[in-house]
């Protein structure tokens, strides 16, 4: 490779090396910051346990014991309304229909509504909350207070269907509850539109009487406050150091739209918490164990760091419906502890940005990578090598710098991602021309070769996707209000790039392609080349590899089988990180095969092929790192689980073809002397 021998080059390969440095350097910062983070809290529905007290021939304080023995660490309290305050005894509820007789015809109104104090222990004070509520989210013409019967009685005009379910706020008396319990409160505010200062202060009114709020978790469509008070509401949580938590999207990219959340996690300096909060109707459609290991690889995988608990709709077996939801909740629990997470109050990643000097030269690094890349791909540009690489790094320099901007962080990484897969084959390809006129190896030394060429990739790439992992590495990333963007496109484009760098190495149609003129005429005969069934067997298959491929990857893929979810499971018990199937299992082991494609002279569509797959496994390891949300070391350890893995592989199709080929020649032989 002409290339390579230039002094270009080196200098790029140089720029390269320090990048990685620097890259590896944040990466390990990262790594810290991600490792003192590993408290998950465990939070689960107060009104849920209230409820099921009253139907499962037990009390509220066994229920309490029972989930907090399962891990429960927090109870999730959300606004109360008028019905729920009647169905729990708290107070009395009269239309004015049902209280007129000719005692008090002249007070009561019979299309009004009367509120008076319940028989339960805490109604005094339930009731004087109540009071507060109304008075603040009721016009003052609409609303009295009044003695009926010797009893303090709230008169209230409304609509009596729409009244009864009116959110009125965080109540005092179920954080007492909970508190008393033992555990520490998750308060769901609603938003009110137009809401004024008033609401806004009652409701941190009621977080400092408490002092036991772990985090605020927001109902609807709206940040609280949002949008009239909302800045007054972010200062005051801010002030107290309150987290506002988030709940992942269902296709576990960004978060649960809520208007103005986005802006408010920015302003407390991303004083944020993960949520997974998987969907009641999801939840019923899966054994326990399942949900249990679903929750466990959110909290490993996604640094979810609070788990919102659903409850199944029917018991399993002989438990109750409680001990069933129990059951589930304490295997999450089990597991996350053996993993080396702790339970308690949910963890919040540092205020972490890496040295502004470091990841500028971790950005140069990159920027020289897709240089090189480039080179192999056009290798008429390497005369403008430093032109490119001068003007690509002051634009990204001055709009990372002096205009704060994420786009050219993201666009180094993108194409770093691209880039190290390309940059690793083509090397291998190189490797394979000079060995294309050695003589055949017997399968152990191509097994031994195999397996040194595969670790040597691997660990290339793993050591490329530094930058990816370097660029992203600030708490913006980890905890995702900023992505990796992209994904698709390191699929696809090393795939492009591997295979312009291949015609040029290897000759396809008795040539290889060194101009454009020779590239039209390439895929003028391409184009011409007759289709006949067994071609259109074999594109067909290509065609479904390339969707299980493309399609299967990224959140929001093509569906996966039982068997290879079961498969997934057994790996993900026994390993800390499940290794990618891409990899271990396609990518690989198509190092061997190109190899055995090169000294046993196969057709060379086939060895082309098998450098596609050996691109779709380096690829892999990259990509994995382009999840920030995942921790450092977990794609780390991942990574190396698919090389262990890969090995593995590469021993059993040896096995194979070894076995594929006596036989093969066995019925050749047995025929030949017929």
């Amino acid at each position: 490779m002409n290339f390579v021998e230039k002094s270009a080059f080196k200098i790029l390969s140089f720029f390269v090396i320090i990048g990685i440095l620097a890259a590896a350097l944040i990466s390990f910062q990262r790594y810290t910051v991600e490792n003192n983070a590993k408290t998950v809290e465990m939070v689960y529905d107060y009104k849920n346990i209230i409820e099921r007290a009253s139907v499962e021939n037990t009390s509220t304080d066994d229920l309490f014991r029972l989930y907090k023995n399962s891990g429960i660490t927090s109870l999730a309290v959300y606004e109360e309304t008028v019905e729920n305050l009647q169905n729990n005894g708290k107070i009395f509820v009269y239309k004015g229909s049902q209280l007129i007789n000719p005692d008090n015809d002249n007070v009561i109104e019979s299309n009004h509504i009367y509120l008076q104090q319940g028989t339960s222990e805490d109604s005094q004070s339930v009731f004087e909350d109540l009071k507060k509520s109304l008075k603040l989210r009721i016009p003052s013409e609409n609303i009295k207070i009044i003695n009926l019967n010797n009893k303090i009685t709230i008169d209230v005009k409304a609509n009596y269907s729409q009244f009864i379910h009116l959110p009125l706020g965080i109540f005092k008396t179920d954080l007492d509850s909970v508190k008393k319990a033992g555990f520490m409160a998750v308060i769901r505010p609603l938003n009110v539109p137009h809401m004024s200062k008033e609401i806004a202060e009652q409701l941190i009114e009621t977080i400092d009487y408490s002092q036991n709020i772990s985090a605020v978790l927001f109902q609807g469509k709206q940040a609280f406050g949002y949008k009239d008070q909302l800045s007054y509401f972010t200062n005051e949580l801010k002030k107290r150091n309150i987290p506002v938590a988030l709940i992942e999207a269902q296709n576990q990219l960004g978060f649960e739209r809520q208007d103005g959340i986005l802006n408010m996690a920015k302003d407390t300096n991303y004083n944020i918490i993960r949520v997974y909060a998987m969907p009641k109707d999801e939840l019923i459609k899966i054994t326990p164990d399942e949900a249990e290991s679903r929750f466990y690889i959110s909290d490993i995988e996604r640094n979810i760091r609070m788990n919102l608990f659903p409850s199944y709709k029917f018991p399993n077996k002989e438990k109750t419906l409680s001990e069933t939801n129990a059951y589930y909740i304490s295997g999450v629990r089990d597991r996350l502890l053996e993993h080396g997470f702790n339970i308690g109050k949910a963890s919040v990643f540092d205020f972490y940005f890496p040295n502004i000097v470091l990841r500028s030269i971790a950005l140069l690094g990159a920027i020289s990578l897709c240089v090189i890349t480039s080179i192999f791909v056009l290798p008429k540009i390497r005369k403008f090598w430093f032109i490119l690489e001068l003007l690509i790094f002051i634009i990204f320099e001055a709009l990372y710098v002096i205009k704060g901007s994420v786009i050219p962080l993201q666009i180094a990484a993108l194409g770093s991602a691209c880039s190290v897969p390309v940059v690793i084959v083509t090397l291998f390809i190189q490797y394979c021309l000079n060995i294309k006129e050695k003589k055949e190896k017997n399968w152990f030394k191509l097994f031994t070769e195999s397996l040194i060429i595969l670790w040597i990739s691997g660990i290339l790439s793993l050591l490329g996707a530094l930058f990816v992992s370097g660029l992203l590495g600030d708490v913006r990333f980890l905890v995702e209000m900023q992505i990796f963007r992209g994904v698709k496109l390191t699929f696809i484009l090393p795939i492009i790039l591997i295979s312009i760098i291949y015609i040029q190495k290897f000759p396809f149609f008795g040539k290889t392609i060194t101009n454009t003129d020779e590239f039209t005429e390439f895929l003028k005969k391409f184009c011409n080349v007759p289709i006949k069934l067994g071609i259109l067997g074999v594109l067909m298959l290509l065609a479904l590899a390339a969707y299980m491929f493309i399609g299967r990857s990224g959140n929001n893929g093509a569906p996966v089988s039982n068997i290879e979810i079961q498969f997934r499971r057994l790996l993900e018990n026994l390993l800390y990180a499940r290794p990618r199937q891409k990899e271990f299992m396609f990518g690989h082991p198509a190092v061997l095969l190109a190899l055995a494609a090169v000294y046993r002279k196969w057709p060379q569509v086939l060895h082309y092929l098998f450098i596609v797959a050996v691109t779709i496994g380096q690829g892999s390891i990259v990509e994995t790192f382009a999840h920030m949300r995942s921790p450092y070391i977990l794609s780390l350890i991942r990574g190396l689980n698919g090389l262990l893995f890969g090995s593995l592989s590469i021993f059993i199709i040896s096995i194979l073809l070894i076995f594929l080929i006596q036989i093969t020649k066995f019925f050749g032989e047995k025929y030949a002397n017929k």
